[in-house]
């Protein structure tokens, strides 16, 4: 790619992943956050125009964007049938799904020579620049600046409910970063690029501690099990799958031990009894519609809330997305996570022992992070909901990009005649990077 496209398209990228890490989510600059969501399209239509079509092409790009616009339309379309609400606004309310084109971009741009330590950088820099933007808001902007405040640990309670919701968009920020850089500080041996990343470490599990996402930490920490017990090594999870029955059997068994503790600590707790009741309503309107559930809404025309009152689908994990999705969703969402996840695995093998420390790193703290959405799906299907979409699709991008590099075919071939990378033989397993 020639300079002026090559930082034009970094831009794009970049502002696509801010806005989806929640960088622009702050009321006085939601317009970006509109913008954010547009990067994607401009940037997918802009790569599709200079790109010569090919069947792979076809297969890799064309198919998965029609899916998606396939996906859009049905719930938009489910909504106006249960409701009898304008099809057009649940359209546009569906507009936080432009961030899926990610997968697509990546491989796209992959095919003009860009390699993993340009998307690594880009998301790092994404990632920081969510961090920054909360710092800025809360020190200068935010009616109570909850980091000089010394709340720590709050568990949302009281005052701190409405200000400590505005953090939450950048909880996966933070906890990448916390993964990112916990694992690179013991790799690097330069004074001050220790102390930097040490700062950055510091900074980012301070600004953890004043939300306190717990489900997201939980996961997070089961997550880092899993890996570190059952899946660090090929062999240890083929065993485990082999196993897979046993565990399942062993969590079947200990639930309801776990259950009534679980309950009577958070019996004070006023978010546990308002998920309960949008609980009650999402089993409810399950019941009545099973197969493609209550679908996508208006946002702009009829909400959930002008039907149900307090009821949000992003509160209640699986409930929520059997309500608005049926099973049809929810099955798609398990069968694409689950491959998302297995897939990255797989990819960190790869990594493991035979790349760059910076990259190996990389690749693992986005599958620890991806892997944690899985493990948190039964309360927050944050594939869904919130940043999961756009640090999804990246790491989808990512794989697309890996299986090219490994086919040794090309998917696509750029209308201009450039100088490409060497491509791999078929059949060998060589890491993107």
């Amino acid at each position: 790619m020639r300079l002026i496209e090559r930082l034009l398209a970094q831009g794009l990228v970049l502002v696509s992943l801010a806005g989806g890490l929640g960088v622009f989510t702050y009321e006085n600059i939601l317009l970006l956050d509109r913008l954010a969501q547009l990067c994607p399209l401009a940037l997918f239509s802009w790569l599709v125009l200079s790109t010569r079509i090919n069947f792979r092409w076809i297969r890799y790009v064309l198919l998965p964007v029609a899916g998606l616009a396939l996906f859009v339309l049905l719930y938009s379309y489910v909504f106006t049938l249960r409701t009898d609400a304008s099809l057009l606004p649940s359209i546009f309310a569906a507009r936080s799904y432009s961030y899926l084109l990610l997968g697509p971009v990546i491989l796209m741009l992959y095919l003009r020579g860009w390699r993993l330590i340009d998307f690594q950088r880009i998301f790092l820099a994404a990632a920081l620049l969510a961090v920054v933007s909360l710092l800025v808001y809360d020190l200068a902007f935010a009616p109570r600046s909850l980091l000089l405040s010394g709340s720590f640990f709050s568990v949302h309670i009281g005052q701190l409910t409405d200000e400590g919701s505005t953090i939450k968009a950048t909880n996966t920020s933070l906890v990448f970063l916390v993964l990112y850089f916990g694992r690179r500080i013991f790799q690097v041996r330069d004074v001050p690029r220790f102390a930097l990343m040490l700062m950055v470490l510091a900074l980012s599990a301070v600004m953890l501690a004043i939300p306190l996402p717990r489900g997201l930490l939980a996961s997070t920490g089961g997550a880092l099990i899993l890996y570190a017990a059952l899946l660090a090594r090929p062999q240890r999870a083929k065993l485990s799958a082999l196993l897979l029955p046993l565990y399942a059997l062993i969590i079947a068994l200990s639930f309801p031990l776990l259950r009534d503790p679980f309950v009577s600590m958070l019996r004070f707790d006023q978010n546990y009894w308002s998920r309960i009741a949008e609980s009650q309503i999402a089993l409810s309107s399950f019941s009545e519609y099973p197969l493609f559930g209550f679908g996508q809404d208006s946002v702009y025309s009829l909400t959930y809330q002008d039907i149900f009152g307090h009821f949000y689908p992003s509160d209640i994990g699986m409930l929520g997305l059997a309500f608005q999705f049926g099973l049809v969703g929810v099955v798609l969402y398990f069968y694409l996570a689950g491959w998302l996840c297995a897939s990255l695995l797989g990819m960190v093998w790869d990594y493991t022992g035979r790349a760059d420390p910076k990259e190996s790193t990389f690749v693992w703290a986005l599958f620890i992070v991806c892997l944690a959405f899985l493990v948190a799906s039964p309360l927050q299907a944050k594939f869904i909901y919130g940043t999961g979409l756009p640090v999804g699709a990246f790491a989808w991008g990512l794989l697309l990009a890996r299986r090219h590099s490994s086919s040794g075919v090309p998917v696509a071939e750029p209308s201009e005649r450039r100088t490409t990378p060497a491509i791999s033989s078929p059949g060998s397993r060589q890491p993107l990077g």
